[in-house]
């Protein structure tokens, strides 16, 4: 309580109250909350600037910066420490295989190095958009189930695809799949299809011959015409 006692700028906010004489400043420097001032106020000058009350902006901004911290990234340090321990090369080219399911990222990064890929796991994570991989392009699987998906997208390099699991997600749409020549194996059980033109989009899927629509919001029987025009299903 000394040391933030001392810190400059807090016994001035602590003494503009009018009626306060010397005596009344120490007791309010002691007081838990303005003991935060401080610190907070000092760490965030630009917050500090636009908010006229610097004391709670500031310290909010310090929770939320926090929140938005916590979650493991994707690093290429990490990375590393992960093919360490699977046993797999150091050298991320070399590695066809990457195991990153059950780690709570919230999305995929960092993978640029890692281009002879053929199979990678990212189900049971946080992962909110599909992107960033551009530089996988040798690809045979991709596992992204469960997580928090809303969007089929970003799917184009990936031309020798042929599993790709979405199940476990929040998808209402089919869509941007055609660009995958070689697609195979479709699993969307569990997400929020619902509508014949939510699945109107299999029609362009000419080399799929497994498909799970299970576990979704499917009632229409028309729907069976859409699957009926799939040669290979």
């Amino acid at each position: 309580e000394q040391g933030c006692a001392q810190e400059p700028g807090v016994e001035e906010s602590a003494g503009d109250h009018g009626d306060a004489g010397p005596r009344g400043r120490k007791e309010e420097i002691n007081d838990p909350k303005e003991i935060c001032v401080g610190p907070s106020a000092t760490s965030y000058p630009s917050e500090q600037k636009q908010s006229g009350d610097s004391r709670s902006d500031s310290r909010f901004t310090h929770q939320r910066d926090d929140k938005e911290d916590c979650g493991p990234r994707m690093t290429k340090s990490f990375l590393q420490k992960l093919c360490k321990q699977h046993k797999l090369y150091i050298t991320p080219a070399l590695n066809d295989t990457l195991y990153l399911h059950f780690k709570g990222f919230d999305r995929i990064e960092n993978l640029e190095e890692y281009t002879g890929l053929r199979c990678l796991w990212l189900e049971c994570n946080g992962i909110q958009k599909i992107e960033n991989l551009h530089a996988q392009t040798e690809l045979r699987c991709l596992f992204l189930q469960v997580n928090l998906l809303h969007k089929i997208e970003n799917l184009e390099p990936l031309q020798k695809l042929d599993a790709l699991n979405l199940s476990n997600n929040y998808i209402k749409t089919i869509e941007n799949l055609s660009c995958l020549p070689v697609l195979n194996t479709l699993q969307m059980a569990h997400n929020h299809l619902e509508t014949v033109e939510d699945i109107q989009h299999l029609q362009e899927c000419l080399k799929l011959c497994v498909l799970d629509l299970s576990h979704n919001k499917l009632s229409d029987p028309e729907i069976l015409s859409v699957l009926e025009s799939m040669p290979d299903l």
